[in-house]
Parts: structure tokens; C-alpha cells; sequence
């Protein structure tokens, strides 16, 4: 199942990279062209996601995954953790 979501996370970060691709080379900004984790679930949802926790160095890291590192980089590396996680796990 986790080998599923891995590749799943993979496709779909090719996907949504592919036509972020196509936008920043045409020039147009769409909504593609700068998604983020952010856009997708709302400000106050990400605000109160990096207010959880009170120290500095994973607040940092939780603002540049949240707010600044584009979604396909995001569910590719999401997808590589998911891959190499299935790797290690017994098939039931």
C-alpha cells in the first residue's frame, strides 16, 4: 500500500512539475506557477501548523516546506520517503 502511495506521490509530482514547467517557460501565471503547500490548505491552517511546535529550527524548516518550496518538489520528496519506507516494510 505504501509502495502505491509512493508512486501515486511520484506521478503526481511529475504531473503538477510538468505544467508548472510549461507555465514559468511561457510566462503565464496561472495557478500552476506557483503552488505552494500554503495555497492548498489556507493560511490559517499553515500558520497554526507551524505555531505547534516552539522551536525556532523546525518552525524555520516547517515555514520554507510550507510557504516557500514549490508542491511538485514537495510530493516528489514526499514520494521518495514513501518509496525507500516500502523498501524496509514486510509485505503481509
Amino acid at each position: 500500500m505504501i509502495t502505491k502511495l509512493g508512486i501515486y506521490s511520484l506521478l503526481v509530482g511529475l504531473f503538477v512539475g510538468l505544467f508548472t514547467g510549461i507555465s514559468n517557460f511561457m510566462g503565464i501565471k496561472n495557478f500552476w506557477a506557483d503552488l505552494t503547500v500554503s495555497k492548498l490548505i489556507g493560511e490559517t491552517n499553515s500558520e497554526a501548523i507551524i505555531v505547534l511546535t516552539n522551536i525556532a529550527a523546525v518552525q524555520n524548516s516547517l515555514d520554507y516546506l510550507i510557504y516557500e518550496l514549490p508542491f511538485f518538489c514537495f510530493l516528489l520528496g514526499l514520494s521518495l520517503i514513501l518509496l525507500i519506507i516500502s523498501l524496509f516494510m514486510k509485505t503481509h
